[in-house]
């Protein structure tokens, strides 16, 4: 367990700083890229559920100090941590949480169009909800769904190259 904790330490600090000093100052199409949702992707489904969502809260507590965003990023990281596992089992197929710790296994044991529906459907929903609360009018909806579907789109290609660089590295 603690090798898991330090894993995730580093995991945490490395994906947190990236973010912050070098894809919060990027802005393409109006949008920044968030390749912080990395961290809600390969995060390990074996933990203690309070633990889990205690652990989201304060990275997106840390992630909302340093954008200024008010508590936006760390609302729409818990709406998607809460509907990940739903979202598992709609990639994935029968992800039975209890059996399988590490979605990392699922991201390196499955097709390309399942790991692309996952991640897909992960930063898209957090995107949503970011843009949503952002914006927070129902007459803009065009605008949030613009806004959300740009971000997805650079959110999800930048995602890809990283996950592949670190994690796909066994399929080579």
């Amino acid at each position: 367990m603690k090798s898991i904790s330090s894993i995730l330490f580093f995991r945490f600090i490395l994906i947190f700083l990236s973010q912050i000093i070098v894809f919060n100052n990027i802005s393409i199409f109006g949008v920044s890229a968030d390749i912080y949702i990395i961290f809600l992707l390969i995060f390990p489904q074996n933990i203690n559920k309070s633990l889990y969502y205690f652990l989201i809260f304060l990275y997106g507590i840390f992630l909302d100090s340093f954008s200024n965003s008010f508590g936006i990023i760390t609302f729409s990281l818990l709406v998607s941590s809460y509907i990940r596992p739903y979202l598992l089992n709609f990639s994935f197929g029968n992800f039975d949480m209890r059996k399988v710790g590490k979605v990392r296994d699922y991201l390196i044991n499955t097709t390309i169009y399942q790991k692309l529906t996952y991640i897909s459907l992960v930063v898209f929903s957090h995107n949503f909800v970011l843009y949503s609360v952002e914006i927070f009018s129902i007459y803009k909806f065009q605008l949030i769904m613009k806004n959300a579907t740009i971000s997805s789109l650079i959110s999800i290609t930048l995602m890809l190259i990283i996950i592949s660089l670190f994690y796909f590295k066994n399929e080579r």
